[in-house]
């Protein structure tokens, strides 16, 4: 968890440093696309610095990673869905997850959409339910809007919450990256469960 820690610190630090090159952007952009196929490290991470430079952006930053963060969940999909045995089970290799793959299915034939809008905004790995939806052939036009919803509500939350509160967000990040995370999920999970 310290290594993990540590990690992340670093790459808030060295975004900090990059956050007003005019490359920084194009990074997130390919960042958010990869997270959502292959990549561990979560788009937060850079896009909190990012915002922290261009505050009076923070709108249009949630929404540029929320597209990138779909169109990379869309090329997920299609893999899983036509490159399942090629390329799909290996990135599910990747994350030990293979054995996982029962569960995946019980949980999408008993919650579907709501475990599409829980792991697309929660730290559970959107990655392996963008793979699975296209494995599982679930129905697309409700993978893409529940999608859009949960990464949206994410990433927009996040860039809005870096407005305004500024450099006090990198220190809560810092010391509470894994608890707000799980914290914040637990409140979305349940206002999914309230709406039902």
């Amino acid at each position: 968890m310290n290594k993990f820690k540590t990690l992340v610190i670093n790459i808030i630090n060295y975004t900090i440093r990059i956050a007003d090159n005019k490359k920084s952007l194009n990074f997130l952009a390919v960042l958010s696309f990869l997270e959502s196929i292959v990549i561990p490290i979560p788009p937060d991470i850079f896009l909190i610095p990012i915002t922290l430079t261009k505050k009076y952006r923070w709108f249009y930053l949630g929404a540029y990673t929320t597209f990138f963060s779909i169109l990379g969940g869309i090329i997920g999909y299609l893999i899983g869905m036509y490159f399942w045995d090629v390329i799909g089970i290996k990135i599910i290799d990747f994350y030990d997850g293979s054995h996982h793959l029962d569960y995946i299915k019980n949980i999408f034939d008993k919650y579907g959409w709501i475990v599409i809008l829980v792991a697309g905004f929660s730290p559970i790995p959107y990655k392996i339910f963008t793979l699975g939806s296209g494995m599982l052939g679930y129905n697309f036009i409700i993978f893409l809007l529940c999608s859009i919803i949960s990464r949206g509500l994410r990433f927009i939350t996040l860039t809005f919450l870096v407005n305004k509160y500024g450099e006090k967000s990198i220190k809560l990040i810092e010391n509470h990256f894994v608890k707000f995370t799980i914290i914040i999920s637990i409140v979305f999970i349940m206002i999914v469960l309230f709406l039902l």
